[in-house]
């Protein structure tokens, strides 16, 4: 199960090395299977891996659990989607 956590801009894995994402509406992102934290920055994110969805709201972040799947990741209302992801 997909954990959600709320708190503002720090990597969830302690790690430097993040990537920013923008999607728009309608956009769809397949998340490398190399990074495996999200937090969205701004927006509603739905994320879907391994036939379960989760959404994220601004300032929440989650820890992907291992997966052969890559996460597919869309921005659910007319406001862009920002996202970090390590």
């Amino acid at each position: 199960m997909l954990q959600i956590t709320s708190e503002l801009a720090a990597p969830v894995s302690g790690t430097l090395e993040e990537d920013r994402i923008i999607l728009m509406k309608d956009e769809v992102y397949r998340l490398p299977q190399t990074h495996r934290e999200v937090q969205v920055l701004s927006g509603i994110a739905w994320i879907t891996l391994d036939q379960q969805d989760i959404i994220l709201q601004s300032s929440e972040k989650t820890s992907l659990p291992s997966s052969k799947n890559a996460a597919v990741i869309s921005a659910l209302n007319n406001v862009p989607l920002i996202l970090a992801v390590w």
